[in-house]
């Protein structure tokens, strides 16, 4: 009985995959960092929240900026969305603009920073050596996301201090990259937050530190 190519081609597609090894992503990553510099990328983020079983669905934008000893500055802009915001991560200070009041709130860290600036990272600029020095990772088969076969990696963190805010986390890594396509965070609580990306660039070209400018008249609300 023949088969026709069509067919076959189909039995093929259907075929999963095999997970990449865990030791040549991870290798991937280390060489991926050393020239990481900062990254663009349109994003949907689903937010889970445990206690009143209600999830909610972001879309916006994400622009992040790796600084050599300086740390990480990133922008959440959710500026299209019905309640929309501006979320500016810089140093250990959080700023958030509401477009629709004019107003902004700005929060600061303190010690939690690195732990910030653990999550913002995470995949993105860091490297094999520094995702195993800070969590224990292990390879959880493959999946398919957003039409690109990934394997997923299970990240737990070791530091005390990033689990009582984060008790895992997942990453997908499509199959030759050195990022991931989709990350999934999970709080002690129950709550968990899933982000997918789409259009993602790599190092695009920003001029000096990445700014988030307040627009004319916006007012300083209390935090």
């Amino acid at each position: 009985m023949r088969i026709s190519l069509i067919v076959l081609c189909a039995l093929v597609a259907a075929v999963n995959l095999p997970a990449e090894n865990l030791e040549t992503i991870l290798a991937r990553m280390d060489q991926a960092a050393l020239t990481f510099k900062a990254i663009s990328a349109d994003m949907q983020m689903t937010t889970f929240t445990k206690i009143i079983n209600d999830e909610t669905v972001q879309t916006g934008t994400l622009k992040m900026q790796r600084q050599k000893g300086k740390g990480t500055r990133a922008i959440l802009d959710f500026s299209g969305e019905h309640d929309a915001s501006v979320v500016f991560f810089s140093s250990h200070i959080v700023r958030i603009y509401y477009p629709k009041l004019n107003a902004y709130q700005d929060y600061d860290l303190g010690k939690n920073s690195e732990v910030l600036d653990q999550f913002l990272l995470l995949g993105f600029g860091s490297s094999g050596k520094e995702l195993t020095e800070s969590y224990d990772v292990t390879a959880a088969g493959t999946e398919k996301i957003a039409g690109q076969e990934t394997t997923k990696l299970m990240l737990v963190p070791k530091a005390s201090n990033v689990q009582e805010k984060l008790s895992k986390a997942q990453v997908w890594i499509p199959s030759g990259k050195a990022y991931p396509v989709q990350q999934q965070f999970f709080e002690p609580t129950g709550n968990y937050r899933t982000v997918l990306y789409n259009n993602i660039k790599l190092n695009p070209p920003i001029k000096g530190n990445l700014e988030f400018k307040l627009p004319a008249g916006a007012k300083r609300q209390g935090s």
